[in-house]
């Protein structure tokens, strides 16, 4: 078997040939440079099988997110409905176990990369898979690893593929490109094809690796493909994305924003809805309720450290048209004062309880006034089904748009909300950062990008 090394120029004639080997060809990175990455981890025991999932959350890459929290969320359904019917084996030494981990195959300009490696014990699917997905950041697509190669060289592809396949074993067959679910480069860019263990060899050990020399699949890369290869090669250490910033925040003149606000609280319901926003790494304003903050103060501060914004949303939700100027101060401030000492931070936004105003609130307010633009409604329509669709349709650029965390019904409906929204390309920034901290004296909605 012929082979090159992997820090060698890759510009051989001949196909560096696939081999069933432990170590692994394909380059990856670790992008601490981007601020604001996060990972989402979770896990969990069905009966008594194990499982375990973590999939990042890159700024500026919405789509990407949405599609590998969907990969995972599939693969751990498919799993978990296996464990319910099986009973998850007799012996917990013995029993099945899923985990999902990922790794960046590039984070660099307008690309990235990531490769899922799925390690599941027991039932359908046993044993080491990877998958792998990119990001086009120029158009804002997850797109599938045969991305990377030119449609019309396709065939060309498969080709070199099979030959390297035939050198590990002859009865090697690569018969449905299904299987070619996995592209990465090498850091001198050469083009992996990697197989999930048993899929084109029989009786592998490993997973098998076809490495095609640069020079010979350069030719049959697509403009994308061309692209993930020099940010492989020559890796910047910055994003270029739309919307994506080198301090971690958003830009709004750059991409569609929504401010997502929620009145009344905290409630009992705040901390669910706290984890699904970081399940979107949305950032919202919550105006809350100066004595609901005294009776839950940490809510408040997981609130305010989670990155959200915190508002002040009166003492007692009184109406603050019907309190004297005297009066109207008062309540602000006594608010206030509540919020820092749960927070340490002084709010900046007010907003007045049934969006009631005048003139002397207007002058007695130490805050902008902050109201909305998109109402759904949610205390009187106490569906989430509604609460949803009441919140999507009629949301666009710059929209702020009005929930009631205390009720139960709203913080249900917000996954839905947030995923249909993302998928309409928004951005959920805090209502500061909609008007990049400068919100005017009455806000209702943002200024269009």
């Amino acid at each position: 078997m012929t082979s090159t090394s992997c820090g060698g120029t890759g510009q051989e004639t001949k196909v560096w040939q696939a081999s069933v080997r432990s170590d692994d060809p394909v380059a990856t990175v670790a992008p601490t440079w981007i601020n604001g990455l996060r990972v989402v981890r979770d896990s969990g025991k069905e009966q008594s099988c194990v499982w375990s999932t973590t999939y990042p959350q890159v700024p500026g890459a919405q789509p990407l997110t949405d599609e590998l929290r969907r990969l995972v969320e599939e693969r751990r359904a498919g799993f978990l409905e296996w464990a319910r019917e099986s009973g998850c084996g007799e012996s917990e030494v013995k029993a099945p176990e899923l985990n999902i981990g990922f790794g960046f195959l590039a984070a660099s300009g307008d690309v990235i990369g990531v490769r899922f490696t799925v390690y599941q014990l027991g039932g359908a699917g046993d044993g080491k898979s990877t998958t792998s997905r990119w990001y086009d950041g120029a158009k804002g697509q997850v797109v599938p690893a045969l991305s990377l190669i030119n449609p019309p060289s396709m065939s060309r592809f498969e080709a070199l593929t099979q030959k390297a396949l035939a050198d590990i074993d002859g009865q090697a067959r690569l018969t449905d490109p299904r299987t070619l679910d996995d592209l990465a480069f090498t850091r001198s860019g050469d083009l992996v094809v990697t197989f999930d263990e048993g899929e084109v060899a029989a009786g592998a050990v490993g997973q098998a690796h076809a490495v095609l020399p640069r020079a010979e699949v350069e030719p049959l890369l697509s403009d994308f493909g061309r692209r993930a290869q020099a940010q492989v090669m020559r890796p910047d250490e910055r994003l270029a994305l739309p919307g994506y910033t080198a301090d971690g925040s958003v830009d709004c003149r750059r991409v569609k924003c929504v401010a997502l606000t929620f009145d009344d609280g905290p409630s009992p319901y705040t901390d669910r809805l706290l984890k699904y926003l970081a399940a979107y790494r949305a950032h919202a304003t919550f105006f809350v309720v100066g004595q609901n903050v005294v009776m839950h103060p940490g809510v408040v501060r997981r609130a305010m450290r989670a990155g959200h914004e915190i508002g002040n949303h009166s003492w007692s939700h009184r109406d603050l048209t019907r309190l004297s100027p005297a009066g109207v101060r008062a309540d602000l401030l006594r608010t206030d004062r509540a919020i820092l000492k749960a927070t340490g931070v002084t709010p900046t936004l007010v907003r007045p309880p049934y969006g009631s105003f005048n003139r002397i609130v207007r002058r007695q307010s130490p805050h902008p006034l902050v109201l909305w633009d998109v109402d759904t409604l949610d205390w009187l329509y106490r569906n989430s089904t509604h609460v949803t669709r009441a919140a999507v349709r009629p949301a666009r650029p710059g929209s702020i748009i009005l929930f009631h965390d205390i009720q139960p019904t709203t913080v249900q409906a917000i996954p839905q909300v947030l995923k249909r929204l993302s998928k309409r390309g928004f951005h959920f920034v805090t209502v500061s950062q909609l008007y990049d901290g400068k919100v005017p004296p009455r806000a209702f909605r943002g200024p269009h990008p």
